[in-house]
């Protein structure tokens, strides 16, 4: 038989590169998680198998991930954390959070290639320690100069995504259902709580007054009041001061269960928090109630958002109370710049 030519044989299999095992630590608060989510990406993308390292709580928001192959959860036992480190067999590790403590488990775990911003007195613990970014920015471009050290590209936008599996969607809308509101039909929704502190809520009597303004305005409109376990007794004051006709939804959920909820909501008014990272990561618009942290940091990424900001002297103050006493940064907010901004996202009857 005559060989054939070398142009028309089959073709060699590509090469296919083994993949890096990365470890990835994770901040503690839900929207700084969030935030972090185009660094999973683009590791992920870059011949990266990413495990993460979480609180128990962000556990299942991670898993919606689809770059995360899996979730170490952080024991209050660092001897337990750093057994579980350690059987995990990363090749390397990424120090997302600035403590001390984050950089000395992925050292004590015997990680050999350990990369995080320098400060803190913790240099000594990474093997490659990066210079910490000068400037003010979005914090969710805070890890761009981690992922160049890697040599990793970085992500072509920052703007964090979330993709609901159907499941987790079509759960959230059986429980929008169970609390009597239609998905189908408009809503909208009110998240109250912040759990930095009382100095980001925005005062919960003006929720109440914003459900009746929205209730008058749009009578077709169903509205949900959204809560953690954290902020029960928040929701719940709202529920009761306004007549208990909307409906308290969230203490009973994880976070992956908030999130099918938050997909099927229209609009959501918040204070700066973790499920406005949430809710944007979702494509679902904010009206983002901010006091005593700065929206040039920290405001809802992506499109159609509306930051109200008062912009006071003594503010940001990024205090959990306010020294003042007089909590003007949120008060100065009010309920008819709150309506009109919420209304004017809504589609017209």
């Amino acid at each position: 038989m005559t060989p054939l030519p070398p142009s028309e044989r089959d073709p060699a299999p590509p090469l296919e590169l083994p993949l890096i095992e990365t470890l990835v630590v994770m901040p503690n608060w839900v929207g700084d998680c969030v935030m972090a989510l185009p660094v999973l990406d683009a590791l992920a993308a870059n011949q990266r198998r990413v495990t993460v390292l979480a609180k128990a709580h962000l556990k299942s928001l991670l898993r919606l991930s689809p770059s995360v192959h899996r979730v170490i959860v952080r024991s209050k036992s660092d001897d337990e954390t750093i057994a579980s480190l350690s059987e995990a067999e990363c090749h390397e590790a990424i120090v997302l959070p600035n403590s001390f403590r984050s950089a000395w488990l992925v050292s004590r775990a015997g990680i050999r290639y350990r990369w995080g911003y320098r400060g803190n007195l913790r240099s000594p613990l990474l093997s490659a320690p990066v210079p910490r970014p000068k400037g003010k920015r979005l914090q969710i471009e805070d890890y761009r100069e981690l992922l160049l050290a890697l040599d990793v590209a970085p992500p072509s936008d920052w703007i964090p995504r979330l993709d609901l599996p159907r499941d987790v969607q079509e759960a959230g809308i059986e429980r929008l259902q169970r609390a009597r509101l239609d998905p189908t039909k408009l809503i909208v929704g009110h998240f109250a709580g912040a759990e930095f502190g009382p100095s980001k809520r925005w005062p919960w009597q003006r929720f109440v007054e914003l459900t009746r303004a929205v209730r008058k305005a749009r009578p077709e409109a169903g509205q949900v009041l959204l809560a953690g376990p954290a902020e029960t007794w928040l929701g719940v004051r709202i529920h009761e001061e306004s007549g208990k006709i909307h409906p308290l939804v969230g203490p009973d959920l994880d976070l992956a269960g908030l999130a099918g909820v938050l997909s099927q909501v229209d609009v959501l008014v918040t204070n700066d928090s973790g499920p406005m990272h949430m809710a944007a990561a979702l494509g679902v618009p904010c009206v983002a109630l901010f006091g005593p942290t700065d929206p040039s940091r920290t405001a809802p990424a992506g499109a159609d958002h509306e930051v109200l900001y008062s912009d006071r002297w003594c503010s940001p103050c990024f205090r959990r109370r306010c020294p003042l006493l007089h909590h003007r940064c949120m008060k100065d907010l009010s309920v008819e710049e709150v309506a009109t901004a919420v209304l004017d996202r809504l589609p017209s009857p």
